[in-house]
This record gives C-alpha cells, sequence and structure tokens, in this order.
C-alpha cells in the first residue's frame, strides 16, 4: 500500500518575512504593495482581522489598523523553499516539487528502510522546518496524491491530517466537497461546472463521461477519475532547481533569421503557459538556451519582479535573451524556453484589473484553439513562423 505525503507551508510569504524578521513575528503582517495592489499573502494574525488574498490592501489597512505591509522578496521565499526541499529529502528518497512552497513525498517504503511509521517521518519533517526556519507546513498523509494534497490545505495550519486506506472513508471524505477541490479546475473550470449544476466532487463521479466531455473537453476522463478517487500518479523525483515548464524545437533547417527565432521562442512560451494556467500556477523566471549549427550551446535566464501567468509579461525577456546569447555570426538549430521558479496562488498587484483581462483573454484564446484547431485564432509571431516556412 502507497503512503504519499503531501505539504504546503503556512502563509509562506508572510511566514518568511516573520522568521527572517523576530519583530514581525506575532504581528499581523501581509506581504503586497506598500501603497497600491493586493495582498499576496497574510499572516495568522492578520487573517484573524479578515484580511485574506486576494485583497486590496486598502482594504485590509482599513479592517486592521495596525497592519505591517512588506514588499515582496522572492528570492527571499526560494532560499526557503529550497532549505524546506533540502530537509525533505533527508527523509524521504523521493521529493516532488510542486512550487515552492509545497510538495510530495514517497513514504512507502520507510518502514523497511527508516523501519519508521510515515506519520513518524512527516512529524520530523514538520518539527524540522519549525525548528530550524521558523516556519509551518501543513501535511496530508494518504494513498494517493488526490487526497493527501486536499487534506493538506483543508486543514490549516501546521496540522498533519491521515486518511486511513479505506475506499468508504476515501470516498466519504471527498464526495461532498466542492468542485474546485479536483485537480485541474481553476476558478473559470468551477464557474463553469457549478454553472450545469456541478457543485459536489461526488455529482461529477456520476456524470455520464459523454455529458461531461462536451462541458470539459479532453480533461473529462482525468476529472471523472479524480471524482472517484482514482488517482495512480507516481511521486516523481525532479531537478533540484525547480519545478519547470519547458519547450525546445530543432529546427528542419539552420537560420539565421532573428525575426523568425524570437517569434519561435515566443511560441514556445505560449505552450509553456498553457500548461502553467492549467496547474494554476505563476512563474517568476524565464530561460532561453540556443544551440548553434557546430552544436556549440548558450543559455540564459532573466527574472520578472513578480510571477506571472500572463505570456505577454514575458515577451520582452525572451527578446533581450536572445539578443544577449546569439553573439556569434552562426546559424541556429535549435531553441529551447523554461519556464522556472514556480508560484502557487500568486496574483500580481493589479489595480484596474488589467492582468485579469489579459488572463481571461488568454484561457478564452485557448478555449477557441481547443474547439477549431491552433489556426483559428492567431498572435502576430504565429503569422512570422507561418511566413517563414
Amino acid at each position: 500500500m502507497r503512503s504519499i505525503l503531501h505539504f504546503d507551508a503556512d502563509a509562506f510569504f508572510a511566514s518568511v518575512e516573520q522568521a527572517a524578521d523576530r519583530r514581525l513575528r506575532g504581528r499581523a503582517i501581509v506581504v503586497g504593495g506598500l501603497h497600491r495592489g493586493i495582498v499576496a499573502s497574510a499572516s495568522y494574525e492578520a487573517r484573524a482581522f479578515g484580511v485574506y488574498t486576494p485583497m486590496p490592501v486598502a482594504k485590509a489597512r482599513k479592517l486592521c489598523p495596525h497592519l505591517i505591509v512588506v514588499p515582496p522578496r522572492f528570492e527571499l521565499y526560494e532560499q526557503f523553499s529550497d532549505h524546506i526541499f533540502g530537509m525533505a529529502g533527508e527523509v524521504a528518497p523521493i521529493v516532488e516539487k510542486q512550487g515552492v512552497d509545497e510538495g510530495y513525498l514517497d513514504l512507502t517504503g520507510t518502514r523497511q528502510c527508516l523501519r519508521k511509521d510515515p506519520e513518524e517521518v512527516a512529524q520530523k519533517l514538520r518539527a524540522n522546518v519549525k525548528d530550524w526556519l521558523k516556519v509551518t507546513i501543513s501535511q496530508g498523509l494518504s494513498r494517493n496524491k488526490l487526497l493527501s494534497q486536499i487534506v493538506s490545505k483543508l486543514y490549516k495550519p501546521d496540522g498533519l491530517t491521515v486518511i486511513p486506506p479505506c475506499e468508504d472513508r476515501e470516498l466519504a471524505f471527498l464526495h461532498p466537497l466542492p468542485v474546485k477541490w479536483l485537480p485541474g479546475v481553476g476558478p473559470a473550470g468551477a464557474r463553469l461546472m457549478q454553472s450545469a449544476g456541478l457543485t459536489r466532487i461526488g455529482q461529477v463521479a456520476d456524470m455520464p463521461m459523454d455529458w461531461l466531455s462536451e462541458l470539459m473537453g479532453s480533461s473529462a476522463r482525468q476529472l471523472r477519475d479524480f471524482a472517484r478517487n482514482i488517482d495512480n500518479r507516481p511521486v516523481v523525483a525532479d531537478r533540484p532547481e525547480a519545478l519547470s515548464y519547458g519547450h525546445q524545437e530543432t529546427f528542419d533547417e539552420d537560420t539565421a533569421d532573428a525575426v523568425f527565432v524570437d517569434a519561435k521562442l515566443r511560441a514556445l512560451a505560449d505552450h509553456a503557459f498553457v500548461r502553467l494556467r492549467a496547474d494554476a500556477k505563476q512563474a517568476r523566471t524565464v530561460s532561453v538556451k540556443i544551440r548553434y549549427t557546430d552544436m556549440d550551446e548558450h543559455q540564459g535566464q532573466s527574472s520578472l519582479a513578480e510571477p506571472t501567468d500572463v505570456e505577454q509579461d514575458m515577451y520582452p525577456l525572451l527578446s533581450k535573451l536572445l539578443k544577449r546569447l546569439w553573439d556569434r555570426r552562426v546559424r541556429l538549430r535549435m531553441v529551447q524556453v523554461t519556464l522556472s521558479n514556480v508560484y502557487n496562488g500568486y496574483r500580481q498587484m493589479d489595480l484596474f484589473g488589467v492582468k485579469q483581462r489579459q488572463r481571461d483573454l488568454a484561457l478564452t484564446c485557448e478555449a477557441i484553439r481547443d474547439r477549431h484547431g491552433r489556426k483559428a485564432l492567431m498572435r502576430a509571431h504565429d503569422w512570422v513562423l507561418i511566413a517563414g516556412r
């Protein structure tokens, strides 16, 4: 029987700020815009006043007059993330990173290898993170990823929730939950399902496949499997540096056309962002790798001030990286784009709703392409690629 542990750091950005500055401990703080914007993370002391994410900072100040607002420091959060995953690697042989603040551990063999129960190992990790880093994590332990992730997020903060491997008890827990808890169902997907009368996971489990496919498209089968507690996904050890979303392409013919290559980088980024949004994540860093016709390779990366799930934010970085890396008068054979430093649930400061409109537009474009084909709706760089063939 498998034992899968999921952990999720509690109020991660705010907790890291409190850990790094003892003067903030026990105080109501939020990470976000000092004067404008939204709350990116709120300490539990602030949440006691009704402050939540994402809330306008101005409203948060009214709810909590003594609120302390701290600007985000993403490099610091990434350092703490590395420490947490380092500790996870000390207690489990297989660790899968899901973002800077959450991941899976496969504890199936701990009884034989470490002579410890999975619960003991989970408690040890939780205690280590709390003692050494002064932040807390919430954990879920069950026989699959689905249940472990849900319970770790549902029962916060600083707890370990165990779901015993009993099918009746698992379904009794799973089926009454709102559909938003199904993996891959973001806010837009949840609204769509609710508009069709599907409000609980148990209702999804009972849906005929043809009806659900008409509503949810290609994701319908996996959604119904999840709703029926069918989840055989293994814990997969990622590269130590980051969970990432990447695509590459080797050209049919080596090229020296800079406009064509720039368009290709943007198209590869578009594909990566489709996957990123489907997982309800955001990325702060983009990497570009180029390979010359003589197989020499150059690679570089650049980061935004804040994570994003809108591809237009990355386009200028791609162009700058290409110009910097392509420093030889030699044709290119291959290019690669990778998104990393991945975050969960972060939303950029969006005073006038510009980012949300861009996000909604991207989702609408994806839906049109899924239904009518990739050529039904194209960006300017897509036309460049067609012309360059």
